[in-house]
């Protein structure tokens, strides 16, 4: 019975977030309304959004979160990476979270709304704090415990993590940004090759 009402809740936090997506894309934050989503998901009663999601603000941060970190997939990688015990099984470490970081920017419905949040962001400044405390930070976080931990084992040189988990994921977001979301180019076939030069840059200034 409690699987079953589990099941069912989380269909419906699905067909909410999917609603919501898409609207997001189509009709921007603003333009958005919870009965705009309501109607989308075909349900009827903003009593049942309420038990799943606080406000519209709530539930921008969840597809955010379904769109990046709680993927399945990332979820399972971070789950299984090894903690590093020399320079090359740190490499293979940062390798695996930027190719990864890289496909969840790469996804269709990814760079799309992160036009929407640009472009809403002089009405709704609140749109990019959710998107950093939300993505961004969390991303920072899962490279500097790594890199923390190379350090602690002096696999690694004294250097600022933060500054290296930083100018990683900005070199991947940097590479994604100007290639498609301004050039409009399919990035896919060298996103491999763009990681693995930015990893080399890092691991050169990591060696002690």
């Amino acid at each position: 019975m409690e699987q079953r009402q589990n099941t069912r809740i989380q269909k419906t936090q699905e067909r909410l977030r999917a609603a919501a997506h898409q609207l997001f894309l189509q009709q921007g934050y603003q333009g958005t309304s919870i009965e705009g989503i309501l109607a989308e998901a075909g349900i009827s009663s903003k009593e049942t959004f309420y038990r799943h999601y606080a406000n519209k603000e709530a539930l921008f941060v969840d597809v955010l979160r379904h769109l990046t970190m709680e993927m399945p997939r990332f979820s399972e990688k971070l789950e299984t990476l090894p903690p590093p015990h020399d320079l090359a099984s740190l490499r293979q470490v940062l390798a695996t979270l930027a190719y990864e970081i890289l496909a969840i920017i790469s996804q269709p419905g990814y760079l799309p709304l992160i036009r929407m949040i640009i472009t809403e962001m002089p009405r709704f400044p609140q749109l990019g704090t959710l998107f950093f405390s939300t993505v961004t930070q969390r991303g920072i976080s899962i490279i500097t415990a790594q890199l923390r931990a190379a350090k602690a084992q002096e696999i690694i040189a004294d250097v600022d993590v933060d500054a290296v988990a930083y100018t990683l994921l900005g070199g991947l977001l940097t590479y994604v940004v100007m290639h498609r979301l301004l050039a409009g180019e399919e990035a896919q076939n060298s996103s491999s090759d763009h990681a693995n030069a930015v990893i080399e840059v890092i691991m050169r200034s990591l060696r002690p």
